[in-house]
């Protein structure tokens, strides 16, 4: 009889843009659920009473080892669904965040990999939510440039 509990990835996180010029950003590739294999932005949960903003900080220094400032929310997101045998509904934040120290390192027990990706070659294989955050990114880039 097949087995009909699914596991569930619930709460409140956090993530985060980290750019690299002239047009690339940071991705992890993951090694735990939901995500697990995917590319994705770096970010997690909240703590017990953390602030969205200082999740990210946090969990950027936690995956990344590098040391950042936010610089502005992107946007607000929801998302609902089933991957992999994973119930999911989270409330994803992401942030434009600002390098200001530290030195790339993964994190051994979450992350498998690092890279920068420019803007026009982000991997197929990126979680789904990230994408729609990415394209948020690039449309407050072009928003900016008109601005200017």
């Amino acid at each position: 009889m097949e087995n009909l509990t699914k596991r569930r990835f619930t709460g409140r996180t956090a993530t985060a843009i980290i750019p690299k010029l002239p047009d690339k950003i940071l991705l992890v590739k993951r090694l735990t659920v939901p995500f697990s294999g995917y590319w994705a932005l770096p970010g997690g949960r909240l703590d017990s009473g953390e602030t969205v903003e200082a999740t990210i900080i946090r969990e950027v220094k936690e995956e990344t080892g590098l040391k950042v400032i936010i610089v502005k929310k992107i946007g607000e997101y929801r998302e609902i669904g089933v991957q992999n045998d994973i119930e999911y509904e989270y409330y994803p934040a992401c942030f434009l965040v600002k390098i200001i120290g530290g030195k790339l390192k993964k994190q051994e027990n979450e992350i498998d990999a690092l890279e920068f990706f420019s803007l026009t070659n982000i991997p197929k294989i990126i979680a789904f939510e990230h994408n729609t955050m990415v394209r948020d990114y690039v449309n407050s880039l072009k928003k900016d440039e008109v601005n200017q």
